[in-house]
Order: structure tokens, then C-alpha cells, then sequence
């Protein structure tokens, strides 16, 4: 049985840590998986099947004993972050002392530390991949030179999406790995099972139910939902579901506007049943490169407002009840409009998801082989 290495960041509940938590869930059974992990936390260690070995470099708080050991982890995180991820020295060490195996094929399942990993490895038979997950461009300096250890050194750099895999091609001309399109894997089962679970319902029946999920950070343009509320206040309520940096900004936003149909949710660790009973989704995003968030809300037979990012046409391709908005401020009022003309239409939905993520699967088991 091959041994296969994925490195990320920590598994808290983000796009990426979901997928690839999905991935090594189905993939345990046809190779040794280890999971590597710069720090050990988020509410996905729950989830992950206990058959893949889970390693990792520092303890968040919630895992030291002590104040000494919270001290001690939260310091060497910084230094990680700051210098040792770029040392050979401290890469070769984290191989002899963390890992002590060797593997078939590793993978930089996220840009920055797992990435400057895998680039310095010191197994040099395995095969080196790496995955993107955003759309890099080289304005977004920090993002530009986390993307650039992807050129070189790496075999096989997997885009989740044709635009993400497109833009990624042009930002980075130099690239001496193949560039190859793997549309993200979803676990079906788990999401329909998660989706019935009981759950805290903080929906208000009497107007429509619109949801939003993400990070509350700029590209995912919850601000835009904020700004276009106003004029649906007697119709529709929306909830957005997520932690992030712009969570003040957006309390405050809604405040000075006297806004009192938006919600912000905060975290949900389970958001699959608030997907299953909001009347409608809305992907608000600037960007993107392959929203899976998306995917779910398809899933759940939801109907999906959607700016044009990234990946957005690729998924809802084939999915009849849906409507694809331009990527500005402006937009997503003409989606709202739109919904609501249609919305009592709406036909239960059959498409052919199930098989496609099957073939998604098995792309990733024949590029581990």
C-alpha cells in the first residue's frame, strides 16, 4: 500500500480543510494516509476517520496541559511562521522527528507552509503535488509570493477550477510541474446525513429565508448583502454564517444603518441544516476558486444566487434553478429580483452530481497511485 503525505495548515472548518478532509475519509482503504498539520486544532479533527495518522508540529491552546506548554507552542508557531518554515534544517528535522517515514507521494494541500514542506523534502523519490484553491494574480503580493514556491520542485500542481487552474497558468509562466483540473471531491453521504441532524433554528418563518456562508472577510462580499438589505426589509431575511476578521465592521455597518434583517450567525459547526431549511442560497463572493459551498447548497436542492467567480459556471452548469450574477456591488439585487419572480416555480431537482463526484475521486486516487 502506497504511503501518502498531506500537509495543511490546522482543521478548522474552512473550504479547503472540508475537502481535503473529505478526500482522505474515502481514500483511507486504498493507501496509508498521514495527515500532517502545522498546528493540531479545529473542529474537523472530530471528523477525520481515526485509520489516517494525524501528526502535527504545534498544540493549539485548547490541547496544552499548562500555561508553560500554551506558552511554549504559541511561540514556536511564530517562529515557524516568521523563519523556520523557509530552513532546510528545520524541514529535514520535522522529516526525522515528526514524521520518520517515508512516502510515495506529498502533497501541499494548501499555499505557504505546506507548500515550503513539500519544496524542501527530503525524500526525493516521491511525487511532489500540489493543490490550489484560490485564483493568484501577481498584484496580491502575499498571496503572489505563497504561490510562487508551486513553480518549481513540484510535479503535478492540481486547480480545482478551469479559471483558478487559467489564471494560475498565466501569473505563473515559469512553472516546471504539470498543470492538471480536479474539480473538488464532496462527500454526499455525510452532508445529507449532517443536513437532518436537529439543530438550533434561528430562522424567522415569516419572510424568506436567504443564507450565506464564509469567512467574514473581504472576498467574500458579505458587505454587498449588507449594503442591498434595505430595500428587501418587509421580504426577506438574510443569514450569514462565519467568523472572520470584519465581523466589528459589519455589526457596526448594520447599526449605523438601522438594518434589522441581517443576521450574523457566528461559526456553525454543523451548517448543512441551515443550508436544508434556508429558502434560498447566495454566494456574495469577489473571489474564488472553486466554491464547494456551492456544491452543497446543490446538494441540498436549494435554490443558488451566485456571483460569477471562479468555478461558479462549472458547477451549476447543468442545475436548473439557479441564477449567475455579475461580479460587482451592484449585482446582486438583479439576482434577488430575479429569484423572487421565479421562486414559486421552482420544480424539485434531479441532476447527475453524484457521478461526477465519483469521477472526481477517483482523479485523486489515479494521481496518488
Amino acid at each position: 500500500m502506497k504511503k501518502v503525505l498531506f500537509i495543511i495548515g490546522s482543521l478548522q472548518i474552512g473550504g479547503a480543510e472540508t475537502v481535503m478532509v473529505d478526500i482522505v475519509n474515502n481514500i483511507y482503504r486504498d493507501f496509508d494516509v498521514t495527515v500532517l498539520l502545522v498546528e493540531k486544532r479545529g473542529e474537523l479533527l472530530k471528523t477525520i476517520n481515526p485509520n489516517i495518522k494525524i501528526k502535527y508540529l504545534t498544540k493549539s491552546q485548547e490541547f496544552c496541559n499548562n500555561l508553560i506548554s500554551k506558552i511554549y507552542n504559541k511561540i514556536k508557531l511564530s517562529l515557524i511562521y516568521r523563519f523556520f518554515s523557509k530552513k532546510a534544517w528545520y524541514i529535514k528535522r520535522i522529516y526525522n522527528k515528526v514524521l520518520k517515514e517515508t512516502y510515495d507521494a506529498e502533497i501541499a494541500f494548501l499555499a505557504g507552509i505546506p507548500g515550503d514542506i513539500v519544496f524542501q523534502s527530503p525524500n526525493k523519490k516521491s511525487k511532489k503535488i500540489a493543490w490550489i484553491h484560490s485564483c493568484v494574480d501577481k498584484y496580491n503580493k502575499k498571496s503572489y509570493a505563497k504561490y510562487l514556491t508551486f513553480t518549481r520542485n513540484f510535479d503535478i500542481i492540481v486547480a480545482v477550477s478551469q479559471g483558478s487552474m487559467d489564471v494560475f497558468k498565466e501569473t505563473f509562466s515559469q512553472i516546471e510541474g504539470n498543470v492538471i483540473l480536479i474539480h473538488n471531491f464532496v462527500d454526499t453521504n455525510k452532508i445529507i446525513n449532517k443536513a437532518n441532524l436537529e439543530f438550533t433554528n434561528v430562522f424567522l418563518e415569516e419572510k424568506i429565508k436567504c443564507l450565506s456562508l464564509g469567512r467574514l472577510s473581504q472576498e467574500k462580499g458579505f458587505d454587498r448583502i449588507i449594503n442591498v438589505s434595505k430595500k428587501y426589509e418587509n421580504k426577506i431575511n438574510f443569514y450569514i454564517g462565519g467568523i472572520g476578521p470584519l465581523k466589528e465592521t459589519f455589526d457596526d455597518k448594520i447599526k449605523q444603518l438601522d438594518i434589522h434583517n441581517v443576521f450574523l450567525l457566528g461559526l456553525l459547526k454543523n451548517p448543512y441544516p441551515y443550508i436544508k431549511n434556508c429558502d434560498v442560497f447566495l454566494l456574495s463572493s469577489r473571489s474564488e476558486a472553486y466554491p464547494t459551498v456551492v456544491i452543497e447548497a446543490m446538494i441540498l436542492n436549494k435554490f443558488i444566487i451566485a456571483t460569477e467567480v471562479a468555478g461558479v459556471k462549472e458547477i451549476l452548469k447543468d442545475y436548473p434553478n439557479k441564477t449567475i450574477i455579475s461580479n460587482n456591488d451592484d449585482s446582486l439585487a438583479d439576482g434577488i429580483e430575479k429569484y423572487l419572480k421565479v421562486r414559486k416555480s421552482c420544480d424539485s431537482i434531479n441532476n447527475n452530481f453524484a457521478e461526477i463526484n465519483k469521477n472526481n475521486l477517483q482523479k485523486v486516487k489515479d494521481l496518488l497511485k
